[in-house]
């Protein structure tokens, strides 16, 4: 009986060791959820976002263009057509407009299409065999389809440049640039966009402060800036209109000194503006482009804002060296109560004027521009100033201007010299030997010496810039997210 129970209980152990052994089916394989998209971040702005309609009443929460609006062609009527050595107004270069470095002062083609009035250049020639086509600022028409194209892609408006030693003590600048400003104005209040007169000193002498003065009052008695039901839409600054003075601290020898800015600016409040600074790259460590002169910072602290400038000291490669410049910037104006309005520009390129420079500022397709839009709205900045709206002079344009496949020839009929001389050039039949300086040169133009214009890239439409700017608005106001990739254009 005991042999029994043994075996028994040796039956079970071995069953159960049987059983315990045999393998087990595995259940069905549950995939990995894929990880979940990074949440997208924001701008979070320090502003109430304006509404369509509404005035103006700060810049902060805007992006800005700058506008030239200083070209001319004979047949609009302004007073230049009528010397021959200023026809072409701005187009020109060595008193001509003609195919080849130093005789004509762009760098980019505009795209004419939308134009109501342009005008047939006698010797540039699309790659079609055609006449080339460029538009005056005269005409009203072309400073109207400007801001309408600011409103349709979402750019609040532009600071209307007004040179001093244009319009100052020259009938035909006067002329000009006031003929341009009544345009702007209608367009302003036509199309909604913000404006504001913006002096550049370039041209400013200490003797003329009373004149300028008298002109800046002359703007707001025209205009009735005070009356917003007249002009709704210009600009203002802590309850004022704003007025900008550019040029304030450079160091390359400008025929001026602070205190004649500081009596230009103490002025302008008197008369009742607001006032905004044009000041160098590093006016706040006060070294490189900016006067030593701690004058400088106490001019800059009576201001309303300021807006340094930028374009030509960084480019693709190396902006990134700039980024704790700005964010220092940011929070030295931040200290002192100043609006700080970074400039960012999609590119750069001035060889026809001057072609010393030798290098263009490419643009990556928008990533250059892109990439100091992010950092700005990034390191807490309220606003932003974009340059410019129509400068092809230096290739800065953000409006449509042609692609590269369509521009304009730029090689002369017949081959000459560009003598570049102690800083300053000119141009011969003959070369020039024995040039004195170490950075003089003589080059024959276009074997030595040959500029193509600069054209939108060829896979981009001629608007791109134009869109990508309204895109920033959009980033800085919080209603797309926060990146450094471009947007994409559906």
């Amino acid at each position: 009986m005991k042999f029994k129970n043994c075996f028994l209980l040796l039956g079970i152990f071995l069953l159960a060791f049987a059983c315990n052994g045999e393998e087990e089916i595995p259940g069905p394989v549950t995939p990995d959820e894929p990880p979940s998209p990074p949440e997208e971040v924001y701008n979070k702005p320090d502003f109430v976002p304006r509404k369509e309609g509404d005035p103006f009443d700060s810049y902060r929460g805007l992006v800005m263009t700058g506008y030239q609006g200083w070209f001319c062609a004979p047949g609009s009527g302004c007073s230049h057509e009528k010397h021959a050595n200023t026809q072409w107004y701005h187009y020109r270069e060595s008193n001509m407009f003609a195919p080849g470095v130093r005789r004509n002062s762009i760098d980019m083609w505009p795209d004419t299409k939308e134009y109501e009035v342009i005008y047939t250049t006698p010797n540039f020639f699309l790659p079609n065999g055609a006449n080339a086509q460029v538009y005056s600022n005269y005409d009203k028409s072309t400073v109207m389809l400007h801001f309408k194209w600011m409103q349709e892609y979402g750019i609040d408006g532009a600071f209307m440049q007004r040179f001093v030693g244009e319009v100052i003590d020259n009938p035909d600048g006067k002329d000009h640039f006031d003929t341009v400003l009544d345009h702007a104005m209608e367009a302003s209040n036509r199309y909604q966009r913000a404006i504001c007169v913006m002096y550049d000193l370039g041209g400013f002498l200490p003797e003329r402060i009373g004149k300028t003065l008298e002109d800046a009052q002359a703007i707001m008695n025209k205009y009735q800036l005070k009356d917003r039901a007249k002009q709704k839409f210009y600009l203002y600054q802590d309850g004022n209109p704003l007025i900008t003075v550019w040029g304030v601290g450079f160091n390359d020898g400008r025929p001026f000194g602070l205190t004649d800015v500081e009596t230009l600016v103490n002025g302008l409040k008197e008369i009742g503006f607001s006032i905004m600074l044009g000041v160098p790259t590093y006016w706040r460590e006060r070294r490189n482009d900016a006067l030593s002169d701690p004058k400088l910072h106490d001019i800059i602290r009576s201001a309303d804002v300021i807006m340094p400038w930028f374009v030509g000291r960084y480019n693709m490669a190396n902006f990134p060296d700039f980024h704790e410049l700005i964010e220092a910037d940011i929070e030295w104006c931040q200290r002192n109560g100043v609006e700080y309005a970074p400039l960012c520009y999609p590119g750069s390129s001035d060889l026809n004027m001057h072609p010393h420079h030798l290098t263009r500022n490419e643009r990556y397709g928008g990533q250059f521009l892109w990439n100091q839009v992010y950092h700005a709205i990034n390191s807490g900045a309220q606003m932003l100033y974009m340059a410019m709206f129509d400068e092809i002079d230096e290739g800065t344009a953000l409006y449509k201007t042609l692609n590269q496949k369509d521009v304009p020839g730029n090689v002369p009929d017949e081959p000459y010299y560009v003598i570049y001389r102690g800083g300053s050039y000119s141009i011969s039949s003959k070369p020039t030997t024995n040039l004195p300086g170490k950075n003089d040169w003589c080059k024959r133009v276009p074997d030595e010496l040959n500029v193509e214009f600069l054209g939108i890239e060829d896979n981009l439409p001629t608007d791109h810039y134009l869109w990508l700017t309204g895109q920033a608005r959009k980033m800085l106001r919080g209603e797309i997210p926060l990146k450094r990739t471009l947007p994409v254009r559906h």
